[in-house]
């Protein structure tokens, strides 16, 4: 299974994570990062870069990239990527705004943990990967504990990973294990009604991203109110439309499955 890693996307402002990387920042006097930009009026995600939003950590500063989705707005769905890098034939074959890696999956290719998609069950609940449980029934996204988790009524989407990065609005990793690496995840917002993408990417292979612990550190600064780690590091990948085009930041390697977000009525 592919190892954890972020990169922060956000139709609604351009920027990532950092969660130890937000006081690192403040300790070595470099600027603050900035409040997150709301949703605009009618609920659509936004494509603005947010220049004053990076995470630093090591010395090192990782830009922060963020889609913002109003959830009455748009439908998410898991959508099979057959084991491949081409994001952007995904988003196409899918007709999304947005598509981002998604769970973990074996070396053969087959997903483990939990996968719901337009309330069909593709992979099964894994006990044993632990880590946390999103949920969407249509209306709200909710971050559920997995080793407690029972699929609620009304479920249309659910994917497991590992781990949660925010609960109840504060970081839940509590140590710094030495990894860093890309990393993607979910950020939810305003009561499950809103979801962030977000994605960070390093610049070289020397400094690849940060830590879970500083990315959850970030989120929780960014005021997301539960936030979970999504497959990273070679995994780490993202396309989205962008004026009339597709763009396009190509995992390193081929995942099994990606996150959609459609419009409604598309």
């Amino acid at each position: 299974m592919r190892a954890a890693s972020v990169l922060v996307l956000s139709l609604a402002a351009a920027s990532l994570i950092g969660g130890a990387a937000v006081f690192a920042c403040r300790r070595r006097n470099e600027e603050p990062v900035r409040a997150h930009v709301p949703l605009p009026a009618g609920g659509a995600a936004v494509d603005e870069p947010d220049a004053g939003a990076s995470l630093v950590e090591d010395a090192r500063r990782y830009d922060v990239r963020t889609w913002s989705f109003a959830l009455d707005r748009y439908e998410i769905r898991v959508v099979d990527a057959g084991m491949s890098t081409a994001l952007d034939a995904v988003l196409a074959r899918s007709d999304a705004e947005l598509v981002v890696n998604g769970g973990f999956f074996d070396p053969q290719g087959k997903p483990v943990g939990l996968v719901m998609s337009e309330g069909a069950i593709v992979s099964s609940l894994a006990p044993a990967l632990s880590g946390g449980v999103v949920t969407w029934d249509g209306e709200r996204a909710k971050l559920w504990q997995s080793e407690s988790f029972a699929m609620p009524d009304g479920a249309r989407f659910a994917v497991q990973c590992r781990p949660r990065l925010v609960v109840d609005g504060a970081p839940n990793v509590k140590s710094d294990d030495g990894h860093r690496s890309e990393r993607s995840a979910l950020c939810l917002r305003d009561g499950g009604k809103a979801m962030d993408v977000v994605i960070v990417k390093g610049a070289t292979s020397e400094s690849p991203g940060p830590s879970l612990f500083a990315l959850g550190r970030y989120l929780a600064q960014r005021g997301c109110e539960g936030a979970l780690n999504l497959d990273g590091g070679p995994s780490t990948g993202v396309a989205w439309r962008e004026n009339g085009a597709v763009r396009m930041l190509a995992p390193a390697r081929p995942v099994r499955h990606a996150v959609s977000f459609r419009r409604r009525g598309a």
